[in-house]
């Protein structure tokens, strides 16, 4: 969301139009946004109190069932002082447009009410903007959940979502399922960078210029894939001995010991190398022979793709979510297969490994696409467009 906030904001076709950005104080990315944005641009640190920096502290203790109805309650107790302070917070700074920049739908509970205050001081309807998926209304507190949805979809020109994968998921949603407010804009993305990069990820991890590499990019969540795809690799390995896969991500000291247990357990640690966070990732990869991302869930648009795909690196992918959106023809700008199928997966790598014409023309195609689909500039016109 970081990431979409500089870009939209640094790639806006109006230069005379001027942005704020309010955001809490505590959110944990805050450093990396304030680089991003261009320095007219005001950043404004509201202390407002959310619910998980409260709940984290009282109720740590509880048993993990009681601590996820208690996060709830808390959540419902906390929204009339939100409302009521958001209200206050945007009639203060007196902007013309408010786009909202939401997770997960239901998300953030401030991002929610910060389009029904807006609404409220009478100013023109606003933009919602959900990056990832929705879920279904909670039963427990379904009477809540349903008026917060009303209300936002009253206050809202529009919901937009960053893949139609993920704007469909809105309708899980008793009052979205007929909306007609609902729609996507694809994510814009460069991978230019001001800063000068002295390495390459082969460099980093010492392997020769006619080595061949392959990489995953993603933290290591579970559902990331981490097990799939070195289920894939056991199966490549057997054609392939001397290929190299380079996992980028970071974790905890609990996840990063299960990846290397899976590492032992399919591999034998034949060339597979965890590299840890890269600072400026996209730049780094570029001349790996192919991107992979095994996902096995929530995967709402593919990011990551995306910077594979303008380095002219060919990806392979699971179906999952708004990644087959993202990839385009199956064969021909990216290769993807069904997120239970391992040996597929494996398949079309090998299929890559043994077809350098094939390798290097969808990488090309690849990089047709995201140049027209996914520029940032595209990108931030139809939001232009929309307001």
């Amino acid at each position: 969301m970081d990431t979409f906030i500089g870009s939209l904001i640094n790639n806006w076709p109006e230069k005379n139009d001027t942005f704020m950005v309010i955001c809490n104080k505590n959110h944990p990315g805050l450093s990396y946004l304030e680089g991003l944005l261009p320095k007219n641009t005001q950043l404004i640190k509201h202390p407002i109190k959310l619910n998980w920096s409260i709940a984290t502290k009282l109720i740590s203790r509880f048993p993990k069932l009681f601590q996820r109805i208690l996060r709830q309650l808390l959540r419902v107790l906390l929204a009339p002082i939100q409302y009521m302070q958001i209200k206050n917070l945007l009639s203060k700074y007196d902007g013309d447009q408010l786009i909202s920049v939401n997770g997960s739908y239901p998300g953030g509970e401030t991002c929610r009410l910060a389009n029904i205050a807006w609404k409220s001081i009478g100013k023109p309807r606003s933009i919602h903007n959900v990056h990832n998926y929705a879920i279904k209304n909670r039963k427990i507190f379904s009477f809540y959940e349903s008026f917060i949805d009303g209300q936002l979809k009253d206050s809202c020109k529009s919901i937009v979502s960053v893949s139609k994968s993920c704007a469909d998921s809105l309708r899980v949603r008793d009052k979205f399922k007929s909306s007609n407010k609902i729609s996507y804009i694809y994510n814009g993305l460069s991978i230019e960078s001001n800063n000068i990069v002295t390495s390459n990820l082969r460099k980093t991890i010492g392997i020769s210029k006619n080595s061949k590499l392959m990489v995953m990019i993603g933290t290591y969540e579970e559902r990331k894939g981490h097990e799939f795809l070195l289920k894939a690799m056991s199966y490549v390995y057997q054609k392939h001995a001397n290929v190299h896969l380079a996992i980028i991500g970071s974790g905890s000291k609990s996840e990063i010991s299960r990846i290397n247990q899976l590492i032992e357990k399919y591999t034998l640690n034949k060339n597979v190398h965890l590299t840890g966070f890269i600072d400026n990732a996209p730049q780094m990869i570029k001349g790996a022979d192919i991107l992979l991302i095994p996902s096995q869930g929530f995967e709402s648009f593919g990011l990551t793709a995306v910077e594979g795909m303008l380095n002219s690196i060919p990806v392979i992918s699971t179906n999952i979510g708004g990644l087959p959106e993202t990839l385009g023809v199956n064969g021909v700008t990216g290769l993807y297969s069904p997120a239970d199928n391992y040996e597929l997966f494996a398949k079309n790598i090998v299929y890559l490994l043994n077809n350098k014409g094939v390798r290097e023309q969808v990488g090309v195609n690849g990089k047709l696409r995201a140049k027209s689909l996914f520029s940032p500039s595209v990108m931030a016109k139809k939001y232009k467009d929309l307001i």
